[in-house]
């Protein structure tokens, strides 16, 4: 009588090689953390509370910030009131400003939206704390 063997066991089948995983893993992390930096304006503000304020979505606004020094940035990229003249119509524009900044910087950049004829503008403030 012949006997067969069944339980022969491959090595290399049995083993899982997670090397790869590991690398996936490591530049899905990578993108995470490269991506939300960018969700966040440049510029160190300390924006204006509000009791009124609410919580409105925008499809890829437009982020104008004021420092408190009237330094104007647009996305994140140092600007003039002539780029902000530049902006297109329909795009909604979200305008931070620091609680300290110059009140007068606010106001031109307010006005040369809409003189521009830039509808959709928000004004970004914190929600107010006790």
């Amino acid at each position: 009588m012949i006997r067969l063997n069944r339980n022969h066991k491959n090595d290399a089948s049995s083993t899982i090689e997670i090397t790869p995983l590991v690398d996936v893993v490591f530049l899905l992390l990578i993108f995470f953390l490269l991506t939300a930096t960018y969700f966040h304006p440049s510029m160190d503000l300390t924006l204006p509370e509000a009791e009124s304020a609410t919580h409105q979505e925008h499809e890829e606004p437009i982020t104008i910030a004021i420092s408190e020094y009237g330094e104007i940035e647009i996305n994140n990229v140092s600007a003039t009131l002539e780029d902000i003249a530049r902006i297109p119509i329909n795009s909604p524009v979200l305008i931070l400003e620091d609680k300290t900044g110059p009140y007068g910087t606010f106001i031109e950049v307010l006005d040369t939206l809409r003189i521009s004829g830039i509808e959709k503008i928000s004004i970004v403030t914190d929600e107010k704390t006790e």
